[in-house]
C-alpha cells in the first residue's frame, strides 16, 4: 500500500482478476460448448485466458488516466461482483433487456434479490477489492509519460489478441458462432456494451416527438349497432409458463377452476421476449417480434391509444414494476396504493386485488370499457410469497429467494402454487364478467402471459435469456380466452369456429390486432384481420 505502482501496471492485474474471479459462468460455458477434455481444448481454454486477460487491459488502459483510473476500477469491481452472482447462481445472460429489466425493477423486487449469499458474495468480491484499489497509491508521471506507456499496453493487448485469435480462429469461430449466448456471459463487457446500447438509445429518444397512430380510430359496425355496454378484461400474466398449465397437458392438476369454466386454451403461444421490459410494450405495439425494438416500441403510440381514441374508456390496474409505458396516456393506478389489510401484507398485494379495484372501475363507468390487469402472477425469486397460505397446495414449498438452496421438488411446489393461484383469479373474474352479463352487459376476458420461467432447466434460473438462445421454458407462454353469450352474439362470433382456433400457432404479434378486434375498433392501415385471433370467426 505504501508503494506507488503505475496505472498500467494496476490495470494488468486487475485484469487478471476479472478473468479470474468473475466470469466462472463464461467459463462453465466454454467447456460445456467443447464438452471433451483433451490437450488441444485445454490449450484452447488457456488461450480464452489470454485473450481476455488482454481484451480487458485495452479496454481499461483507455481510461488509464492518474486521476480516472481508481474511480473507474472501483465502479467496475462493484458492477462485476454483482453481475457474477447473478450469472452463477442463476444463469443469468446479461444484454440489454436485462439492463433494461433491471432499471425498471421496483423496490420490492430489489429486496428479494438481496439474499445473504448476495450480500456475503458482494462483500468479498465486490466492497473489498474496491477498498484495496481505493488504498492503492498510483505513481504520477508526467503526461506525455503516461501517453507512451499506456500505448504501449494497448498495442501488447492488440498483439496477444491478435496472435491468439491466429492460432485458434477455428476454435473461437465454432464455438462463438454455435455458442451465441456465451458473449453474454463475458463480464465486465456483456453489462457495459448492454448499457452503452440503452444510453445511446434513451439519448436519441429523448428529443423525438411520440408518433401518433391513432388518428382515424373509430368504432366499427357491431359497436354501433349493439344495445349493450360492453366490459372487455385483457389480463397481462408475469412469469407463467404454459408448460406449468393442467390445460396445457402438465401432470399436476394446477387449472382445476379454469377447466370449470367454458374458457379457451390456447395451447401453441409464443411470447416476444423474455423479459418484462421487452414483452409488455412488444405485445401492444403494432410491431411484430421480429421488427420490434425498444425505440420502436417506446416511440410510437400503442394499441391503447387507438381503442382509447376511438370512444371506449381506457384504465390499467397494476400489481406489478408498473407498464413500461404502455399506460402513460391512459388512466392507471398502481393497486399497492389502495392497500387493503388482508389482501396487501407487508406492502405487496395479492392478484385478487386487482378484482377489488377492478369492480370499483366497472361501477363508476355506463360506457364501453376496456380494463389491462397487471398481475404479480408467478413473479420470482421468491414464488412463495405469490400467493396466500389457502393456496400452498404443494409442499413443502421454496422459502427463500436463493434458489440454488432449494431442491427441485421445492422450488417446482413454490412455482407450481404460484399458477393454481392464477387459476383462482382467473376463475373470480370469470365469475365476475358472467354476473355482470346477467346484466346484460357484454362482457370478454383475454389472458397471456408476457414471457415465462426457467426452474432449473438447462442449468437456468428466473428468465431474461437472450431469446435466441432462450428455452422453450422462457417463450412459451400460456393463454385463454372467455367469451360471455351476449358478446358472442353481439360481436357476431361463432363459439364452435373459436374452439378449433385454439390449437394453431400464434404469439404477442396477435395481441395488437385482436384487442381492436375484440374492440370492434377500426384503424386503417394498421389494424390486419390475419392477425386478429377473433376475426375469422366473425360472421357479417
Amino acid at each position: 500500500m505504501r508503494r506507488a505502482i503505475s496505472s498500467q501496471y494496476l490495470v494488468l492485474l486487475f485484469s487478471v482478476l476479472l478473468m479470474l474471479a468473475y466470469n466462472n459462468g463464461l467459463w462453465g460455458g466454454i467447456v460445456q460448448a467443447n464438452q471433451l477434455i483433451t490437450q488441444h481444448n485445454l490449450l484452447f481454454l488457456g488461450s480464452c485466458a489470454i485473450f481476455m486477460t488482454a481484451l480487458f487491459n485495452l479496454i481499461f488502459n483507455l481510461v488509464s488516466s492518474r486521476y480516472l483510473i481508481k474511480p473507474i476500477l472501483i465502479f467496475i469491481v462493484l458492477c462485476s461482483a454483482a453481475a457474477s452472482y447473478f450469472i452463477d447462481s442463476y444463469g443469468v445472460h446479461i444484454d440489454s433487456s436485462m439492463i433494461q429489466n433491471v432499471l425498471e425493477t421496483d423496490t420490492a423486487e430489489t429486496k428479494e434479490l438481496l439474499s445473504q449469499d448476495f450480500i456475503i458474495h458482494f462483500l468479498l468480491w465486490g466492497i473489498l477489492p474496491a477498498f484495496l484499489i481505493a488504498k492503492l497509491r498510483i505513481a504520477h508521471v508526467r503526461w506525455t509519460k503516461q501517453l507512451l506507456m499506456s500505448s504501449f499496453s494497448i498495442t501488447m493487448s492488440i498483439l496477444a489478441m491478435g496472435l491468439v485469435a491466429a492460432f485458434f480462429y477455428q476454435d473461437y469461430a465454432s464455438t462463438f458462432r454455435n455458442h451465441r449466448d456465451l458473449r453474454y456471459l463475458i463480464n465486465p463487457t456483456s453489462y457495459i456494451y448492454a448499457v452503452t446500447k440503452i444510453a445511446k438509445q434513451q439519448f436519441a429518444e429523448a428529443d423525438k416527438p411520440l408518433i401518433p397512430i391513432s388518428q382515424n380510430a373509430a368504432l366499427g359496425s357491431f359497436a354501433h349497432e349493439k344495445k349493450h355496454r360492453t366490459v372487455t378484461v385483457m389480463v397481462v400474466g408475469e412469469t407463467a409458463r404454459a408448460e406449468s398449465f393442467h390445460l396445457n397437458g402438465y401432470e399436476r392438476e394446477t387449472t382445476p377452476e379454469l377447466e370449470k369454466t367454458n374458457s379457451l386454451y390456447f395451447n401453441n403461444v409464443s411470447s416476444c421476449g423474455t423479459a418484462t421490459a421487452t414483452s409488455v410494450p412488444c405485445m401492444f405495439s403494432q410491431f411484430s417480434r421480429d421488427d420490434y425494438d425498444d425505440e420502436k416500441g417506446h416511440g410510437y403510440e400503442s394499441v391503447l391509444d387507438a381503442i382509447s381514441a376511438a370512444g371506449v374508456k381506457v384504465s390499467w390496474l397494476d400489481n406489478n414494476s408498473g407498464c413500461k409505458g404502455v399506460c402513460d396516456r391512459v388512466e392507471h393506478q398502481k393497486v399497492t396504493e389502495v392497500n387493503l389489510a388482508e389482501l396487501c401484507p407487508d406492502g405487496e398485494c395479492y392478484d385478487e386485488v386487482l378484482l377489488t379495484n377492478l369492480k370499483a372501475l366497472v361501477a363508476k363507468s355506463d360506457g364501453d370499457q376496456l380494463i389491462v390487469l397487471h398481475q404479480k402472477g408467478s413473479h420470482g425469486p421468491a414464488y412463495f410469497k405469490r400467493v396466500p397460505a389457502a393456496f400452498e397446495k404443494y409442499k413443502p414449498v421454496c422459502q427463500t429467494s436463493e434458489l440454488q438452496k432449494c431442491s427441485n421438488e421445492e422450488l417446482r411446489n413454490a412455482y407450481d402454487n404460484t399458477i393454481l393461484y392464477t387459476d383462482h383469479v382467473l376463475a373470480q373474474l370469470i365469475q365476475y364478467l358472467d354476473n355482470l352479463s346477467s346484466q346484460s352487459i357484454d362482457t370478454a376476458m383475454i389472458y397471456v402471459s408476457d414471457h415465462g420461467e426457467s426452474l432449473g432447466e438447462h442449468n437456468l434460473y428466473l428468465h431474461g435469456t437472450p431469446y435466441f438462445a432462450a428455452p422453450s421454458q422462457q417463450t412459451h407462454v400460456p393463454m385463454v380466452v372467455w367469451l360471455s353469450d351476449n358478446y358472442e352474439r353481439d360481436y357476431h362470433i361463432n363459439p364452435l369456429c373459436m374452439k378449433n382456433e385454439t390449437g394453431k400457432a400464434v404469439s404477442h404479434d396477435n395481441i395488437f390486432h385482436s384487442l381492436l378486434g375484440m374492440n370492434n375498433v377500426l384503424l386503417p392501415g394498421k389494424y390486419d384481420p390475419a392477425l386478429d385471433i377473433f376475426a375469422s370467426c366473425q360472421h357479417s
